[in-house]
């Protein structure tokens, strides 16, 4: 049987909200990246799967 704890450190709903908004913000800066590379004449191959070889 799980017990949920309480943190001194941390409120509980604070546990959370942060991770969501680190994403958010990666995401972000990600994609401005990634928008100036492509105004920049910048390409991006995308590569199909590859099936593994079996030795034997």
């Amino acid at each position: 049987m799980t017990t949920l704890r309480t943190t001194k450190a941390m409120p509980p709903d604070a546990l959370f909200t942060r991770p969501r908004e680190d994403k958010r913000a990666a995401h972000a800066v990600l994609q401005d990246k990634l928008d100036a590379f492509e105004r920049a004449g910048g390409q991006i191959e995308k590569l199909g799967t590859t099936v593994p070889r079996k030795t034997g």
